[in-house]
């Protein structure tokens, strides 16, 4: 046996060896190259010539898997865009239809088999379509920082095109913005935004508008009762019924949160008056930015023993 391998080595050394060597590896590299193989490519599903007033619904195949066999040199370098599969709806008609697939469907090179084609048929629906112009409404995914409010929003075009299936379309009253984050915004923003499909088919032209948006300080409300009523700057003698008033105001939070109510703020006008009984408003003194939403009581009755000096 150690005889054999010697011979073996020896004759592998020499050039006739060599040249013997290179034609075995050769024929050996043109039978691994040409033996018959199987391989799934993935091939993306093209329409072609849709008819203008149609829309391809309930597509849920995007491409086919072509299961095929053939040599190793061709099946390995086959490109899946190379076999695209392109399907003509040129003529179709509203409604089901239904695309069987073989071999002749592919641009498939001689000497490669297809061996199974998943799936086998492609089913579509047809719709008409339907083009309408809407209004665009805004959309939030929150509510604003604590102490803010949305005070105006402008959108821009405030119009938008919107094509889909003719009956989701009629549905539409307006359409959306993808939802906006006012998490971060703090008194203006403006941005492009895109406008949503909420899952339906539609395209819309333009495909996104310009949001502007302003904040506001959030008004709040706060009651003051058992207010003290008393005359401002009047120096005669008086008794006044009731004593005490009570008020609700609004405004600002940064404002009202710190209002305080007293004489300089809620008084009595007595100026003018003369001895005797009267029917007299209250005064407030209120920042600009601060309203009386209500008043109890409206007037009061003040009787003047001493005219003021």
């Amino acid at each position: 046996m150690k005889y054999l391998w010697d011979k073996i080595v020896s004759l592998a050394g020499s050039n006739f060896g060599l040249k013997v060597l290179a034609i075995v590896i050769a024929v050996g590299l043109w039978v691994a190259g040409h033996r018959d193989v199987e391989r799934a490519v993935e091939v993306p599903v093209e329409f072609r010539s849709i008819p203008s007033d149609l829309m391809v619904m309930d597509n849920r195949v995007d491409y086919v898997v072509l299961r095929l066999t053939g040599p190793r040199t061709l099946v390995s370098t086959l490109d899946a865009g190379d076999l695209k599969l392109g399907l003509d709806l040129d003529g179709a008609k509203p409604g089901s239809v239904s695309y069987p697939l073989g071999p002749s469907s592919f641009s498939i090179p001689r000497g490669v088999t297809v061996a199974r084609i998943t799936p086998p048929v492609i089913h579509l629906r047809l719709e008409p379509v339907l083009r309408r112009v809407l209004p665009v409404a805004v959309r939030f995914v929150n509510k604003p920082p604590a102490g803010q409010k949305i005070g105006e929003t402008s959108v821009e075009p405030g119009r938008v095109s919107v094509l889909g299936p003719a009956e989701e379309v009629r549905r539409l009253v307006s359409v959306e913005t993808v939802p906006i984050d006012l998490e971060d915004t703090r008194s203006t923003m403006k941005r492009k935004v895109r406008l949503s499909t909420d899952g339906k088919p539609f395209s819309f032209s333009p495909d996104q508008v310009e949001v502007a948006i302003t904040l506001e300080e959030e008004e709040v409300s706060r009651a003051f009762s058992g207010i003290d009523v008393q005359a401002k700057g009047f120096k005669g003698q008086y008794n006044v019924s009731p004593r005490s008033a009570y008020l609700r105001v609004s405004g600002p939070r940064h404002i009202i949160e710190k209002l305080e109510l007293g004489t300089e703020q809620v008084y009595l006008n007595l100026k003018g008056l003369a001895p005797g009984e009267h029917s007299v408003p209250l005064s407030v003194s209120l920042p600009s930015e601060v309203k009386v939403t209500e008043q109890k009581p409206q007037r009061f009755k003040v009787r003047i023993t001493k005219a003021g000096v």
